[in-house]
């Protein structure tokens, strides 16, 4: 007679003969029949690694191990549903002359029936911790390729009329409609190929989808015209937005859950003359490591930024085009230096990523919550330290300097090519270049470039005109071995994997004020910070070349302005 579970349990010591007998009363009164095991990792008695240990002992099924997650093959989960998966928490791993499945460790007798039904063999199963099963469904299904919902002209024809009349049938619809398959297919298409954005762009005779990936646009799909009205309008109804206003641009947001992670997307309609295209802003935590550490600078430069962030008052200003990456640098930052005895306030346009610990403002110009009047407010919650997500005007940049003359520290962004010009830039503002000189600490000016595929990337030695492009001596990096992309499976052929920055940062100093004050133009103040120290976008890229990183190609194209 095989042992009970509460038996091993207490053998191994996991637990102790009280902790049985109370697990067993609580499962005589409780509504839901529940199993001795599943109540004592309720209760946090024994964790599911002890549990699965010990019903491993008990039936004789192996635990899972190394050697047989490493046979994993995706490929056929497809036959088996998600819904299943999470459902009995077992997912197959691979198939020979029989089905291997990780099990947990109250896995039912109905899910060998529904597998065999599936897969036609015989099952070897293995025994997993409940919430190790559901990490690996969580991962193993979000990396299955989604079949490409597509779109025929035909089964769309009934939306080539009026869409109003389809709304209550498209509000209704069950999750099996086709528009939403297509439309969750995509989401999650995205969300797996690391994509930043989702474009849904109509035009005369289709709606092309693309993905943004790395900075890069890429088509994915085309739609039938016929099915443009449904489509928009599904997307609406995802984010809460006027399905009726077809004049005018819109903004929400959708939150769902993928893969049992939570993702945020910012919606953006906006009306042309084929019909209203929309863009999804896809907002993963996960992909957004904020550290200071993970964003790309040299050993000196983070020092001087870690010294600049610490500085008790000031202004510090983060340069670069839209997409460069300076918000992401700047929740770094703060991230950083949060603790309980700073209050850091921030207003932003929009708030991508909440922080804890951190109070964020949502600016609404419609209702006159500007960067300058919400700012005026913020002095008066007795901040440490603000960020003002962007600097558009003489208004808000007066009130920024005099947060900074009492005491703050302001973060804050500017759209300039270069950190140099962001001096001439406030000028244009009218802002005093006295005023200026003695409150900025430093300018950061930013860019994002692609990092090589690791996987694939090939060795070679660049001609010499690259490398003189690149601001290198010829005579000592013509031997010097360099990396291009190829192209793998890994990196779905593109041969970049992810982004890194580069940098150029001022460091206000002495000599900088005075030229600020005497209002030298920006290439006097480049050489100025050159001379004291400063790298170039283009000479922190090729550093990043040189190592490896990145291609020299990625360096000169996101640098062509800083000749």
């Amino acid at each position: 007679m095989r042992k009970k579970i509460g038996e091993i349990l207490v053998d191994k010591k996991y637990a102790v003969k009280e902790d049985i007998k109370k697990a067993l009363e609580l499962q005589k009164n409780s509504a839901i029949p529940k199993k001795t095991g599943e109540i004592l990792v309720e209760e946090g008695i024994v964790s599911p690694e002890q549990l699965a240990e010990a019903v491993s002992e008990q039936t004789g099924i192996p635990m899972i191990n190394e050697e047989i997650l490493k046979k994993i093959d995706p490929a056929i989960l497809s036959d088996f549903p998600i819904g299943l998966a999470k459902k009995f928490k077992a997912m197959p791993l691979y198939k020979d002359d029989l089905l291997h499945v990780a099990i947990s460790e109250n896995c039912s007798t109905l899910l060998f029936n529904q597998l065999y039904m599936i897969y036609k063999c015989d099952i070897s199963s293995y025994l997993c911790p409940s919430t190790k099963v559901t990490d690996m469904i969580n991962f193993a299904y979000s990396k299955i390729d989604n079949e490409g919902e597509t779109l025929n002209a035909e089964e769309f024809a009934d939306m080539a009329g009026n869409i109003d009349t389809e709304i209550p049938d498209l509000i209704d619809s069950n999750d099996e409609a086709p528009i939403i398959r297509f439309v969750n297919n995509t989401i999650a298409k995205a969300v797996k190929e690391k994509a930043s954005d989702i474009h849904f762009e109509s035009f005369e005779d289709e709606v092309l989808v693309r993905f943004r990936k790395d900075g890069k646009l890429s088509a994915v799909q085309r739609v039938p015209k016929a099915a443009q009205a449904g489509l928009i309008t599904r997307i609406k109804i995802m984010s809460r937005l006027n399905i009726s206003e077809k004049r005018l641009p819109q903004d929400g947001n959708i939150k769902v859950k993928i893969a049992g992670n939570d993702i945020d997307f910012r919606v953006s309609t906006l009306p042309s003359i084929h019909g209203e295209s929309v863009v999804l802003r896809v907002l993963d935590k996960r992909s957004q490591e904020l550290s200071l550490d993970a964003c790309g600078f040299t050993k000196r430069d983070l020092e001087r930024m870690r010294k600049l962030i610490r500085m008790k008052h000031g202004i510090f200003l983060v340069t670069g085009p839209t997409g460069s990456g300076k918000t992401t640098t700047l929740y770094s930052a703060l991230t950083e230096i949060n603790s309980p005895d700073v209050k850091i306030i921030t207003e932003e346009d929009p708030v991508e990523y909440q922080l804890k610990g951190i109070n964020q403002i949502h600016i609404n110009s419609k209702i006159g919550l500007t960067f300058a009047s919400g700012l005026r407010s913020i002095l008066r919650q007795d901040p440490d330290i603000i960020m003002v997500g962007e600097i558009r005007d003489k208004e808000t940049a007066e009130i920024a300097i005099n947060a900074s003359l009492t005491g703050h520290l302001v973060f804050s962004t500017l759209h300039t090519n270069d950190a140099p010009t962001a001096f001439t830039r406030l000028i244009d503002m009218d802002i005093e270049p006295f005023l200026i000189s003695s409150t900025i600490i430093g300018i950061l000016a930013q860019r994002l470039v692609r990092k090589l595929c690791p996987k694939c990337k090939e060795m070679y030695y660049p001609e010499k005109t690259i490398l003189e492009e690149l601001g290198l001596d010829p005579s000592e990096y013509s031997d010097h071995p360099f990396y291009r992309h190829v192209g793998c499976e890994e990196c779905l052929q593109i041969g970049y994997v992810g982004r890194t920055g580069i940098f150029e940062l001022i460091n206000m100093d002495d000599e900088l004020r005075r030229a600020v004050v005497n209002r030298l133009d920006a290439s006097e103040i480049r050489k100025i910070a050159s001379a004291n120290g400063m790298l170039t976008l283009r000479e922190d890229g090729a550093l990043k070349a040189i190592k490896g990183i990145t291609s020299p190609e990625e360096v000169l194209l996101r640098t062509q302005e800083d000749n």
